[in-house]
């Protein structure tokens, strides 16, 4: 099947660009990669193999790409400028392998896929692969964390010494193939490593052992693991109904129809999860995340040094913000030696703290062959192992140094992948920093 709909976008100014999956996150990155380009993207094909996903992702668009049954009739039939690998973890690797021998710059959605060996597999093909793969870690382009590392290499805290990072969200992730650990990975793989990225991002240096504990606490049970909320007679009463849980919170950049029952029988995977770990540079600290608490959300990052403290919430406590209501973040600036200082900040309404303008920005240059990879698949390798290494360390329950899980090939790379200091080196633009307020 080959649908071809005639969208009224004159392609011979743009880059034309192909999408592989047209679920929740290709649907968005579409609209992002269309809307913030300033007219230099078009997409111009999509492979989606469902029905109802292709239709959702675009009404959401408000136009239909050409779509194909096959990754490889439409690179043969658009020959694109650039792709994007949007489609379930579990698939990415099976994706990827379709672009063998072609030189189109890629994103690749994280985590680099659902399971360690077929991560390796992934970074072992990014190795030979001639074009750029910039793996989707948004952190890394949203305003509030680049000015969290400006603070950090300024030495305004001092020498950095170790972390807090706690995260408490509801658990739309619940409701989707993230529920199971073979086709999602798990939490700290799928949400976490925005997180540990942020920490390699920051830090630039390797991480070296890890200790962990996952529990699953809430979800899960004896429900069909096709029972849909819409079609459950609890929807109205249940809290953890897609409906009750405010997944959106009003951005206006996602659109979710996933409901998949978190009750059901095949939801195996951690929902309240902690985790200590150490890099080689003699930093440690704290990640954790719970995934059930619906009447809270925050994200807090604490960042302690020898002459202050750097904390960054995320996401504002609570569902609505209080007080000012011009501002969505925050980050505060405590100095043994200097005045207290705080930075607030607007992200327009956008998921993901709003990285989508730095996102596209650096994928027209990727394509164009003005810049390096920002996020590349060696470092997201790296900030998934700390994942990986958790989950070992839960399971085994003792601490878990991670070169002991790396075949010799998969040490050299993961040895080299903070060998070059890339935030001293590769500029990446990322639009207006909407700083409100400096206190």
């Amino acid at each position: 099947m080959r649908t071809i709909i005639k969208n009224g976008i004159n392609s011979k100014k743009m880059k034309k660009i192909v999408i592989c999956g047209f679920g929740e996150m290709g649907k968005r990155h579409a609209l992002d990669m269309e809307e913030l380009s300033d007219g230099k993207i078009q997409v111009a094909g999509v492979y989606e193999p469902d029905d109802i996903k292709y239709a959702e992702g675009c009404e959401w668009l408000k136009h239909a790409p050409e779509r194909f049954d096959s990754i490889s009739e439409m690179l043969a039939i658009i020959q694109p400028d650039g792709a994007i690998i949007a489609s379930p973890n579990y698939t990415h690797l099976e994706n990827l392998r379709c672009f063998a021998g072609e030189n189109i710059p890629l994103i690749l959605e994280k985590p680099l896929d659902s399971n360690l060996e077929k991560i390796f597999k992934i970074v072992r093909f990014a190795t030979s692969y001639q074009a750029p793969i910039m793996v989707h870690h948004p952190s890394r382009y949203t305003p509030i964390l680049r000015k969290g590392k400006e603070i950090i290499s300024q030495g305004e805290i001092g020498k950095i010494c170790s972390f807090r990072f706690n995260q408490t969200i509801p658990g739309t992730m619940f409701h989707n193939f993230r529920r199971n650990m073979k086709t999602g990975g798990g939490q700290l793989l799928e949400k976490a490593t925005h997180d540990f990225d942020v920490l390699l991002y920051w830090i630039e240096s390797l991480p070296k052992r890890v200790s962990a504990i996952c529990k699953q606490q809430f979800y899960g049970g004896n429900r069909p693991d096709d029972l849909h909320c819409r079609n459950c007679p609890e929807n109205k009463t249940c809290a953890s109904s897609s409906g009750n849980m405010g997944i959106t919170r009003n951005f206006k950049d996602v659109k979710v129809s996933n409901d998949l029952c978190v009750f059901a029988k095949c939801v195996d995977i951690p929902d309240n999860e902690v985790c200590m770990f150490e890099f080689e540079n003699g930093v440690f600290g704290t990640y954790s995340n719970t995934y059930f608490i619906n009447a809270f959300y925050s994200r807090v990052y604490e960042i302690i040094g020898t002459n202050g403290v750097m904390q960054i919430s995320l996401s504002l406590p609570g569902r609505k913000k209080v007080g000012n209501p011009d501002f969505d973040g925050v980050i505060e600036v405590f100095s043994n030696t200097q005045p207290y200082n705080r930075y607030e900040f607007s992200y327009d309404g956008r998921i993901h703290y709003n990285a989508s303008p730095g996102v596209v920005a650096h994928f027209i240059e990727l394509m164009s062959n003005k810049a390096r990879v920002y996020s590349p698949v060696d470092q997201a390798f790296a900030a998934e192992m700390i994942a990986l290494a958790a989950y070992e360390s839960n399971c085994k329950n003792t601490s878990i140094h991670i070169e002991d899980m790396l075949p010799d090939d998969m040490k050299i790379i993961f040895r080299k992948s903070f060998d070059r200091q890339i935030s001293k080196k590769v500029e990446v633009k990322t639009g207006s920093t909407k700083i409100i307020k400096i206190k």
